[in-house]
C-alpha cells in the first residue's frame, strides 16, 4: 500500500522537517510504501538533495515542490504574505498530480510514532478533511465568525480529499476569503483559521492519538475544558491513550519548551532528539528559550502551582488586561 504525505518548510524548519520524515519512515516501513511530497518554501538546493538523499536512502520515494515558482496556479496575493510558507498546504490539490485523490498533511514541528495505515483506510469521501479537535480559545472562532458551539479543528495533521477540493472547486472560496483574512493586523492562526472559518461543518473527527498536542501532556480533560473555555472535548481515556500511544506528536508551543529548545521539559525530548540525530542534522545545536517575558512567567505560574490556583491567577491577571497581548493568549492560553 502506498500512502502520501505532505508537507511544507523553509529553509530555517527543515532540520525538523527531516526529523518529522525521518519519524514517520521508521515507523511506516515495515508495512506501507511512502511517497513524501515536500513543498519548498525557500529550501536551498543543498538542503533539497540532503533530504531527498535521507528518504531513498530509507527506500521512501520523494517529490520537490517550488512554491515560489508556481505563480501560475496559486494567487498573486499570496506571496506578499509574510509567512508564506504558513498557507502552502491550502494549494496541494493544485500543486499535486490530480491522481493523487487524497494526502496526509503534517507540520513539521512533530514526529510520527504510530502507523498511518488505518489513517489511509478511514473512508472520508464525504468530507473535505480529517482532523483532531483542537484546544483554544473563544477568540479563535470569534475572529472567523463561526458557532461557538462547533469544533475547532488542528491543522498539524490533516487527512485531505484532494478529489473533493477539486471537485467542489474549493480553492476558490479559499483564495476569496484569505485575501481579506491576511489583511488583518490580528489573526488568530494561518491557515488553521482559514480552513476551520471555511470547512469546520465538513470534518471527519479523528481520535486525539493522531495529533497529540504539547498540552495533552500536561492537563486532563476537565483542566483543558476549563483553560479554554470548552463544553466538551476528548475524555481523559482517550487523551492517555493518545499519550500512551501516540500515532503523531505535534510539538505545539505550550507551558513547556519544545524539544529543540535547550533545557526542554517535553516528555519526549530524548526521542526526538534521538530521531534528528538520524537526519543529515545531527549537529544541530539546540536553540535558546527565546520565549518573551510574559510567557514565560506564565509557564512558571503554571509549573509551581496546582491548577486550581494557577487559573484563579491566570484569570487576576487577565483582568488587569496582562493578556491584552493576542500573542500570549495563543501561545499560553
Amino acid at each position: 500500500m502506498e500512502i502520501h504525505i505532505a508537507l511544507s518548510s523553509d529553509e530555517n524548519y527543515v532540520p525538523f522537517l527531516a526529523t518529522a520524515i525521518i519519524s514517520a519512515i521508521e515507523n511506516n516501513a515495515n508495512e506501507l510504501k511512502l511517497r513524501f511530497h515536500i513543498i519548498s518554501v525557500g529550501i536551498s538546493p543543498s538542503s533539497q538533495d540532503k533530504i531527498k538523499e535521507m528518504i531513498v536512502a530509507n527506500n521512501a520515494k520523494c517529490t520537490i515542490y517550488d512554491f515560489e515558482r508556481s505563480k501560475e496556479i496559486v494567487g498573486d496575493f499570496v506571496f506578499e504574505v509574510a509567512k508564506i510558507n504558513k498557507y502552502a498546504r491550502l494549494y496541494l490539490s493544485k500543486l499535486l498530480p490530480k491522481t493523487i485523490e487524497k494526502v496526509i498533511y503534517l507540520d513539521c514541528d512533530a514526529l510520527v510514532l504510530g502507523s498511518f495505515k488505518g489513517l489511509w483506510e478511514i473512508d472520508i469521501e464525504k468530507y473535505s478533511f480529517a482532523g483532531v479537535v483542537d484546544v483554544i480559545t473563544v477568540n479563535h472562532k470569534l475572529s472567523i465568525n463561526i458557532p461557538l458551539d462547533c469544533k475547532y479543528f488542528n491543522s498539524g495533521m490533516l487527512l485531505m480529499n484532494l478529489k473533493k477540493f477539486r471537485d467542489n472547486n474549493s480553492i476558490v472560496i479559499v483564495e476569496e476569503f484569505m485575501k481579506t483574512y491576511v489583511k488583518r493586523k490580528v489573526k488568530y492562526g494561518n491557515d488553521q483559521a482559514v480552513i476551520n472559518a471555511l470547512f469546520y461543518d465538513d470534518f471527519y473527527t479523528l481520535p486525539p492519538s493522531y495529533n497529540c498536542i504539547t498540552p495533552f501532556y500536561l492537563m486532563k480533560s476537565e483542566q483543558l475544558k476549563k483553560l479554554y473555555g470548552l463544553k466538551t472535548y476528548y475524555s481523559n481515556e482517550e487523551l492517555q491513550e493518545a499519550i500512551v500511544n501516540p500515532i503523531f506528536v505535534h510539538l505545539t508551543p505550550s507551558f513547556i519548551t519544545r524539544p529543540w529548545v535547550k533545557g526542554s521539559e517535553h516528555p519526549l525530548t530524548d526521542k526526538y532528539l534521538m530521531y534528528l540525530r538520524k537526519t543529515p542534522w545531527k549537529d544541530f545545536e539546540l536553540k535558546k528559550d527565546n520565549r518573551k517575558f510574559k510567557i514565560k512567567f506564565v509557564a512558571f505560574l503554571f509549573k509551581v502551582f496546582p491548577f486550581d490556583i494557577f487559573y484563579a491567577i491566570l484569570k487576576m491577571l487577565s483582568t488587569k488586561n496582562y493578556f491584552s497581548n493576542k500573542k500570549i493568549e495563543t501561545n499560553v492560553a
